[in-house]
């Protein structure tokens, strides 16, 4: 592997080893009403951000691929990273109702992983697709209205 490609590797790596863990640690299902409906809109906004960007044109690490296209519809319209926040959203219930010290900061761990491959994506995006600055003035980033 290229020096280039060692750093959103290992990024990719750390989150998916953050996710593997909490596949592993216990329930993966909340059982409150709250958590379970939280959960399901993160599942469901990761399922239709995949199914808008189209297969061919996700890459797990932040590197855009060469032949990509820069999808603006759907959440796209409103969230630059709707499959980070997607993550997000499936686990935040899981570290509330099942609380341990140990899920928090794998969880803080996951977030901070996120927000760092943001900012390594979007400085690739905007070398790769002239139109992305624009683009990006008219979006969140990740949570609508906040940030």
């Amino acid at each position: 592997m290229t020096r280039s490609k060692l750093y959103p590797y290992t990024l990719v790596t750390i989150q998916f080893a953050s996710l593997f863990y909490f596949i592993i640690s216990g329930p993966v299902i909340c059982s409150t009403y709250a958590g379970l409906l939280i959960e399901c809109t993160g599942i469901f906004l990761a399922v239709h951000a995949i199914y808008i960007i189209k297969i061919r044109n996700i890459n797990i690490a932040p590197i855009v691929k060469e032949n990509g296209v820069l999808v603006k519809s759907g959440p796209y319209s409103i969230i630059r990273h709707p499959m980070y926040i997607a993550q997000l959203l499936a686990l935040l219930p899981l570290v509330i109702e099942y609380f341990t010290v140990i899920k928090l900061l794998v969880f803080i761990v996951l977030m901070v992983t996120l927000l760092v491959k943001i900012q390594y994506e979007e400085k690739q995006l905007v070398s790769h697709f002239p139109e992305y600055k624009e683009y990006a003035s008219k979006t969140w980033k990740l949570i609508p209205y906040i940030y």
